[in-house]
């Protein structure tokens, strides 16, 4: 965990202070739900989503019912699995 020293202005903790105020927040609440609330934005900016196709999908539902079936095996050597198919 990194600490962040900041030191603020009279006029910013008190608007800071007011708006945390509304969900019973104190100052250094506030402050840490905003930064990880910006935090969350910019990742979902950052990290592109892809939508899947219909195809990929059902075959994506499939393989997981597979493995909850118990019907897939644990591979432990990619290059003996590789040459045995």
């Amino acid at each position: 965990m990194t600490k962040v020293q900041l030191s603020l202005t009279d006029q910013e903790a008190l608007l800071l202070s007011h708006y945390g105020s509304q969900f019973g927040y104190n100052l250094p609440k506030t402050i840490r739900y905003l930064i990880s609330k910006t935090t969350e934005q910019v990742m979902n900016e950052a990290v592109p989503t892809f939508l899947m196709s219909k195809k990929t999908e059902e075959d994506g539902l499939k393989a997981l019912e597979e493995h909850r079936l118990g019907k897939t095996k644990q591979v432990n050597d990619v290059n003996e699995f590789i040459s045995s198919l």
